[in-house]
């Protein structure tokens, strides 16, 4: 009887041994995507989101965009009067009188170089949000890019 506990056990732990490893690699898989078709018609859904929320973000950065060019305009026509303001008091015969209109000029001058750099800055960082929602196959996809709107030309 000694001798049929050997040939009984080692088929059971080869079993047993074998049972556990394939638990054990299960368990490590990761598992399969659901292939159903309210899977699919989710993974759809949230495409469609995500194409939708890049729309409406390159439609703001394109706001953004016209609405800085609008301001640099109204800095533009700011500078314009000012620098005309300066240029009339030349024709004064009083000793200060193209100090005031100068300092207009030069505080002005100061003034749009600083706003003019906090822009910038406030453009980079969405530029590079808008372009990192893209990803580098939506680029393609992105309004400014095919309309060659990324530059700053005014």
């Amino acid at each position: 009887m000694k001798s049929k506990h050997p040939k009984v056990l080692i088929p059971g732990i080869i079993a047993a041994a074998s049972l556990v490893l394939a638990v054990g690699v299960g368990a490590q898989m990761t598992p399969q995507a659901d292939t159903s078709p309210a899977a699919n018609t989710s993974t759809a859904t949230s495409m469609a989101d995500h194409k939708a929320d890049m729309k409406a973000n390159c439609e703001a950065m394109i706001a953004k965009r016209q609405e800085m060019q609008v301001k640099m305009q109204e800095m533009d026509a700011t500078l314009d009067k000012l620098v005309a303001e300066m240029n009339a008091a030349k024709g004064s015969k009083e000793p200060d009188a193209m100090e005031k209109p100068m300092a207009a000029v030069i505080n002005e001058l100061v003034a749009q170089r600083k706003a003019s750099h906090a822009m910038a800055h406030e453009m980079e960082t969405s530029m590079m949000g808008h372009m990192n929602m893209h990803g580098m196959k939506g680029e393609m996809d992105c309004p400014m890019m095919k309309t060659g709107m990324m530059g700053m030309n005014h």
